[in-house]
């Protein structure tokens, strides 16, 4: 029985001093510093912004360490989207700007962030990624110029000018200019200008047309490369039997293995119908987005055993998120049962699995895993033609630059007659 005794003891005082140990491994100066703070910041700084916000849960220090208003802001950590410039694409008004969370205390002037660069009043938003934005001079129906800039930046190398050839100003009327991507990675100087065409040509059977782009490399000086983009390719996965109302190929970017690769989809008109579609990178994958009169669906572009497949990940009907949306306007005096309502999708997020959705004039936020839809911006009023915001998220990074090379010629093939 005494040897009993001595035996509980021995294992009390054991696991006594465990406790001891743990509670000052909690409380001790060695669970926050055990990496100084700037090594531990660099270390997240290489994560996503999800999983970056996973880790405020850790402890009541990292919380600290990472909140909003903390030294180490997740804002300032990995640079995501901080809001977005949007505006009615058939008026010539200003572009508006719209905070999302955490940066709802951001407000920001477009005008005012150009107000340094050249020609500065004629230059308008075409495209944005990772901190640049992509800006147009217009000369009649062309663009004379292109410019990249980080707005947040005052010094010496925050833009570089694209010329244009005379080719591209004096283009033939059958030449149509459809839109300009910017390709940029974050921590990387170099970026990639994407300009997509429409040549039309005529024969005895009608119009022809051939889609295409071309590519300038910022870090190859005047070289560029021109992609044939086919003009109704069937997606790679089963859809309804709908017609798109824009008859543009959807097309976005992805990185895999450290190369870039255009991804294309077009749908074949096949009957009349009312439905949007999207294409879009979140997360570092290619996401597809349309709606009908009836669902939204979501499919994400993955690989399976060295493959690439069209996944789809989630549907919405159409009818609850309309509801909330009438249900934050049912004061609106001018609402009517009989009003046509459409969804239209405007943009993914990049880190987070957010669509941001355009029904009439107001545009949402929808939670692609709760399900929960909030209004961030827009207008009121009827939108009966269904009519889109032009849509470019934005984000704030004070640290990219552009280096030391500050002129770019971009040539364009001569259109055989």
């Amino acid at each position: 029985m005494h040897e009993m005794e001595k035996k509980m003891k021995r294992m009390a005082a054991r696991t006594t001093s465990l406790k001891i140990g743990k509670r000052r491994l909690c409380h001790g100066k060695c669970s926050r510093y055990s990496l100084p703070d700037d090594l531990l910041v660099q270390i997240l700084s290489q994560l996503p912004v999800k999983s970056t916000l996973r880790f405020r849960c850790v402890s009541k220090e990292w919380l600290a360490l990472l909140s909003d208003r903390g030294p180490y802001s997740i804002r300032y950590l990995c640079p995501t989207m901080c809001g977005f410039f949007y505006r009615r694409s058939h008026l010539a008004g200003s572009w508006q700007y719209a905070a999302i969370h955490p940066f709802k205390d951001h407000r920001f002037d477009l005008h005012k962030l150009i107000s340094h660069l050249p020609d500065h009043r004629n230059l308008n938003l075409l495209d944005s990624c990772h901190g640049l934005l992509l800006l147009g001079c217009r000369e009649d129906r062309s663009y004379k110029s292109m410019i990249v800039c980080n707005p947040f930046r005052n010094d010496e190398i925050n833009w570089v000018t694209i010329h244009m050839n005379t080719a591209v100003k004096q283009r033939p009327l059958q030449r149509k200019f459809i839109s300009a991507k910017l390709v940029s990675h974050r921590a990387s100087r170099s970026f990639k200008c994407l300009l997509f065409f429409e040549d039309y040509r005529l024969n005895e059977l009608g119009a022809e047309s051939n889609f295409w782009c071309t590519v300038l490399y910022s870090n190859r000086g005047q070289s560029h490369h021109i992609y044939q983009i086919p003009p109704h390719v069937p997606p790679p996965f089963d859809l309804y039997d709908v017609a798109f109302d824009n008859n543009y190929p959807k097309v976005c970017v992805i990185q895999e293995n450290k190369k870039d690769h255009l991804i294309s989809s077009a749908l074949n008109e096949r009957r009349n119908g009312r439905v949007r579609s999207l294409m879009g990178v979140s997360r570092g994958l290619a996401h597809f987005a349309f709606c009908d009169e009836h669902e939204l669906h979501i499919w994400i572009l993955e690989r399976e055993n060295g493959k690439r497949v069209w996944k789809p990940t989630h549907n919405y009907s159409s009818q609850p998120l309309i509801k909330q949306h009438k249900e934050s306007l049912r004061h609106h005096k001018h609402e009517g049962n009989q009003r046509v309502y459409s969804i239209l999708p405007l943009g993914f997020h990049p880190d987070l699995d957010i669509i941001f959705l355009q029904i009439e004039w107001r545009i949402y936020s929808l939670h692609l895993d709760s399900g929960s839809m909030d209004e961030v911006a827009g207008e009121r009023g009827a939108n009966p033609e269904s009519e889109m915001f032009l849509f470019h998220p934005i984000t704030m990074d004070p640290s990219t630059s552009l280096g030391e090379r500050r002129e770019y010629h971009m040539r364009l093939p001569v259109m055989d007659p």
